[in-house]
């Protein structure tokens, strides 16, 4: 099969179009017992938050069982994460409690056989029930309010994350510095800890931990300290690698004089000055 021949504008066209999709589809609408009732779509090793643009990967035929009728229908799905990454059939135990509601783009078939897709988080949902579990899970789910005012502790809360943020950014080179730009622009205190969650490189289980946080300023604490332990490591390796840094410097400047006084000897016939130090020390 011929391979199709993309150049970066066309790329960049086609993901702005995928991402424009996602934000066509609206969140579902409780039921009478302020309720939703959604497919689920099970999350291995990975933490969607709400708002979070991010490609996923899409293997088993449940899953796209389930998303398939959700985009028919043009509905959101409900991302809930696995306990254990490694069930290929997960049941009702086998999920955490909080999951992400999530609109889920247009699927792409990937050279090994599965399926990659763009999906955006909403917000926070509690399961409440399992409503099925073949051929694909559905469930009814509690959807979480956040407060999205901050007190004056928050507001300090929020101080204090962003000036950590900034000097992470300054630090490591893989996050853009419009990140930071971004965030000082977001008011409310849950956003703002997600964000800030999304884009720094936590670890899988720091980032599960995040997520299952209700409270905003809760979560802002949390995230307050996983940040100074972060400042602590990256000013460490910055540290060393200045250290490292200078003694090859110091090493190369050396070298660097020891070949332009040979250079110089030459010029003047006298040889090589320490080869001559050399024989010298030899003959005492």
């Amino acid at each position: 099969m011929t391979q199709p021949n993309w150049n970066e504008d066309e790329f960049d066209l086609t993901l702005s179009q995928r991402t424009e999709e996602l934000y066509r589809i609206p969140n579902l609408e409780p039921k009478a017992d302020g309720l939703i009732e959604a497919a689920v779509l099970p999350l291995r090793d990975m933490v969607i938050f709400p708002r979070m643009v991010s490609p996923i990967f899409i293997g088993r035929e449940a899953s796209l069982l389930a998303l398939e009728e959700a985009q028919s229908k043009e509905q959101t799905v409900i991302g809930l994460t696995q306990r254990d990454p490694d069930v290929e059939d997960p049941g009702t135990e086998d999920f955490l409690p909080i999951g992400v509601e999530m609109a889920v783009g247009r699927l792409l078939d990937m050279p090994d056989g599965s399926h990659s897709a763009l999906v955006q988080g909403r917000r926070r949902l509690e399961i409440t029930e399992f409503l099925q579990l073949k051929p694909y899970i559905r469930v009814r789910a509690r959807i979480i309010h956040e407060q999205n005012t901050a007190d004056r502790s928050t507001q300090a809360l929020m101080r204090s994350v962003l000036s950590q943020f900034e000097r992470c950014i300054q630090l490591d080179r893989s996050i853009p510095e419009e990140a930071h730009v971004f965030a000082l622009n977001i008011s409310e205190p849950g956003w703002l800890a997600d964000m800030i969650s999304t884009s720094l490189g936590l670890t899988y289980e720091a980032k599960l931990r995040l997520l299952m946080i209700l409270d905003p300023k809760a979560r802002l604490g949390q995230l307050n300290n996983l940040l100074a332990a972060e400042v602590d490591v990256l000013e460490l390796e910055d540290e060393i690698h200045t250290r490292v840094q200078n003694e090859v410097d110091k090493s190369q400047r050396e070298y660097y004089l020891r070949e332009q006084m040979r250079q110089i000897q030459t010029e003047l016939g006298e040889g090589d000055i320490f080869m001559r130090d050399a024989v010298d020390m030899k003959k005492r």
